[in-house]
C-alpha cells in the first residue's frame, strides 16, 4: 500500500516537472531573442564556453541583415531626392516660361498702344491747319484800286506772322478762283528779313528792295497798306512798324512816304 503510493506521488512529481519544463521552454521560445541579447551582453556564454555558440553569432548576424536593410533603402532615397531635370520640375517650369512669354507679349501690346496712342494725340497737331488773312489788290479799267482780304488755309507753326507776310511777298495764287483777278503792288524782289511784335506793335524787316516801286505813289501806298492790312490780321498786332535792312527811316521812296513811326489801317482811311 505504501509503495503504491509512492509511485503515485513520484508520477505526478514527474508530470510537474515535465509541465515546468514545457512551461520553461515555451517562455525560452517566446522570449529566445531577448533571453539570447542578454546572455551576450553579459558574456555568459564566454565565461561558461569559452566562445561564443554558433547559433548566437548567426542570429547576431541575421540582426545586422536586418538593421542594415532599411539603410540601404534610406541611401536608395538620398540618392533619388537630389534629380533635378524630373517631369514634374519641367512641367512646374513651363507655366514660367509660358508666363513669361505671356508677359512680354502684354508688354509689347501696352508699348503698341502707348505708341498708336501718341500717334493718335500727334497727329492733329501735325495736321492741324490756321486761316491766314491776305491782303491783296484789285485794278479796275478805269484805273481805280481796292483792296481784297483772301484767307489762305495753312499748316499751324510757331510764326503765323512771317509765314502771312512772306506768302503775300509771293503774290496771288491765280489758280485759285478767289485770287485770279487779284494782284499785289509790292516790289519783286523785297524779302522779309525779320519778324516781331512788341506791345501791339509789329516790327517788320526788309531788305532795299522795299524802297523801289515803279508804281509811283500809289504804287508806295498799297504796298505800306498791303502789309498793315495783312499784319494786323491777328489780334496781337495793332501797327506796323516798317524797318528797311534793320534801320528804321522816316519816309519810303522819292515819292516821301512817312514810315517813320507805326502805321496802322486808320493810316490808310
Amino acid at each position: 500500500m505504501a509503495d503504491k503510493g509512492s509511485k503515485k506521488k513520484t508520477g505526478l512529481t514527474l508530470a510537474c516537472i515535465i509541465l515546468a519544463v514545457l512551461v520553461i521552454f515555451i517562455i525560452f521560445l517566446v522570449k529566445k531573442d531577448s533571453i539570447i541579447t542578454n546572455l551576450k551582453e553579459t558574456r555568459f556564454f564566454e565565461r561558461v564556453f569559452g566562445s561564443t555558440p554558433e547559433f548566437v553569432e548567426n542570429h547576431v548576424t541575421e540582426e545586422k541583415n536586418t538593421v542594415e536593410i532599411p539603410v540601404e533603402q534610406d541611401t536608395v532615397v538620398i540618392n533619388v531626392e537630389p534629380k533635378t531635370t524630373s517631369p514634374s520640375q519641367d512641367k512646374t517650369e513651363a507655366p514660367a516660361k509660358k508666363d513669361e512669354g505671356t508677359a512680354v507679349k502684354e508688354n509689347t501690346k501696352e508699348e503698341t498702344k502707348t505708341e498708336a496712342k501718341e500717334t493718335k494725340e500727334t497727329k492733329p497737331v501735325q495736321n492741324a491747319y490756321t486761316d491766314l488773312q491776305l491782303c491783296f489788290v484789285e485794278i479796275h479799267a478805269d484805273g481805280s484800286i481796292n483792296r481784297k482780304i483772301i484767307k489762305r488755309s495753312v499748316p499751324k507753326n510757331d510764326s503765323p506772322l512771317a509765314t502771312s507776310i512772306k506768302l503775300l511777298l509771293e503774290g496771288p495764287d491765280t489758280t485759285r478762283s478767289d485770287e485770279k483777278d487779284c494782284t499785289s503792288l509790292v516790289p519783286s524782289g523785297v524779302r522779309l528779313l525779320g519778324a516781331r511784335v512788341t506791345d501791339g506793335v509789329a516790327y517788320l524787316d526788309f531788305n532795299d528792295n522795299f524802297e523801289i516801286n515803279t508804281y509811283g505813289v500809289e504804287g508806295y501806298t498799297c504796298q505800306l497798306m498791303q502789309i498793315v492790312y495783312t499784319a494786323t490780321a491777328f489780334s496781337t498786332v495793332n501797327s506796323v512798324q516798317f524797318l528797311i535792312e534793320g534801320k528804321k527811316k522816316e519816309y519810303l521812296g522819292s515819292e516821301g512816304q512817312w514810315i517813320g513811326s507805326p502805321l496802322s489801317r486808320t493810316s490808310f482811311n
